[in-house]
């Protein structure tokens, strides 16, 4: 089912782009790990587990945030 939403969520933001030519992560930012599990339609349990081999980015020594785009392609390399 996570796959599925995965999915979906990129063919959604696939359509997005060839529509606009904004870049979402100009717009929204950094996503936290909760919006980032939700965006990979994973649970956070998951999420956790997979994380440190996400493309990510120091916030602070302890947080990270999240790129929509470069979540996609480490997603599309899979």
């Amino acid at each position: 089912m996570g796959g599925e939403v995965a999915r979906i969520a990129e063919d959604r933001i696939r359509e997005a782009f060839a529509v606009t030519e904004f870049d979402p992560d100009e717009v929204y930012g950094f996503m936290t790990s909760e919006e980032a599990a939700e965006f990979l339609g994973l649970p956070y349990s998951s999420f956790r587990e997979i994380a440190p081999n996400l493309p990510r980015h120091a916030i602070t020594p302890a947080r990270f945030g999240y790129l929509r785009r470069e979540l996609l392609e480490w997603g599309s390399e899979r």
